[in-house]
């Protein structure tokens, strides 16, 4: 499956959840823009495709991978920075993965 498509899913797996207001999201667009034969990016470098907000002050930085996806360095390199501020970091390759993270975690009210 492509990547795009477990993004759509998770996508919508995440605003039924916000919907219940068991959740906030913010589907972290990073991409580029041409102009005058320049790229011009968005976003840092290495930061996840979703931001995921629960309760009690919790974040997921949520990446979404298709079955042979692979972090690049930069992605590497921020997992490494949020672990250690104790946030969750999650590469997803499906709907269950999100799942699975918010029960077993106990971060869905």
């Amino acid at each position: 499956m492509k990547e795009s498509g477990i993004q759509t899913a998770i996508e919508q797996y995440l605003n039924y959840l916000e919907n219940q207001g068991r959740l906030v999201y913010i589907k972290n667009n990073s991409g580029a823009l041409k102009t005058n034969d320049r790229f011009i990016r968005f976003g840092k470098k290495g930061s996840p495709d979703f931001f995921v907000f629960l309760h009690n002050g919790r974040c997921i930085h949520l990446e979404v991978k298709n079955e042979k996806g692979k972090q690049n360095d930069n992605q590497k390199a921020y997992q490494s920075k949020i672990e250690k501020l104790d946030h969750t970091y999650l590469i997803a390759r499906s709907i269950d993965d999100v799942e699975n993270c918010l029960k077993s975690s106990d971060l869905v009210q």
